[in-house]
């Protein structure tokens, strides 16, 4: 009996000397660990991303989200956010360019547990290019993604920021719904100097 356990013990060793190689005895990825190291990741965070199940590209993608400024503990909680609705992490440049347009890492966390990143990525660049405020993008992104409000492309409501529209105003004109046709002679009353409060009325909000 004695020698059985000592067989098993020893199959044991030995199959766990061979997952080291592959993936490591508690579940973690050493080349995994690796790369997030050498991306700047503290050791903390080498070794819980080595143990997400990442793949090469999801690394890939970590990395660019940390070469971007992103900070280890938002990174983490990205990675576990993605990876508990089933998607991999493949947003690590949309966080750069967001990140280097001066979005907060506090909303792109908010940002990412609604789903707008990925999904409405280009259109937060182009808000947040046309000066529209942190917390606006969130309430933008709640309009779509919680009260499953259509949205027209973000250049379009930049257009309107380009013509002096508050994002009080921005957001009342996406929350009653405004067309293009709207959302154009709202451009072209504002153009004129017309108040922002006569221009949306003018429009029916």
């Amino acid at each position: 009996m004695q020698t059985n356990m000592r067989t098993f013990q020893a199959i044991g060793v030995i199959a766990c000397a061979v997952a080291m190689v592959m993936v490591g005895c508690n579940g973690s990825d050493p080349e995994i660990r690796k790369q997030a190291a050498s991306s700047g990741f503290s050791e903390n965070a080498a070794n819980e991303l080595s143990s997400m199940h990442l793949n090469g590209d999801e690394m890939a993608s970590v990395a660019e989200a940390k070469r971007g400024g992103m900070e280890d503990s938002v990174v983490l909680h990205m990675v576990t956010s993605l990876h508990d609705r089933d998607q991999k992490f493949d947003i690590g440049f949309a966080l750069q360019l967001l990140k280097q347009e001066g979005v907060a890492s506090d909303v792109l966390v908010q940002l990412v547990d609604m789903g707008a990143i990925p999904r409405m990525a280009d259109d937060l660049r182009a808000l947040k290019d046309a000066k529209v405020a942190d917390a606006t993008l969130v309430e933008v992104a709640k309009l779509r993604f919680n009260e499953k409000k259509t949205l027209l492309p973000g250049p379009e409501y930049g257009q309107l920021k380009a013509f002096g529209i508050s994002d009080a105003g921005l957001v009342q004109f996406i929350r009653k719904g405004g067309t293009e046709a709207q959302l154009q002679q709202l451009s072209q009353d504002l153009a004129l100097g017309t108040p922002e409060a006569d221009a949306l009325k003018k429009i029916g909000m």
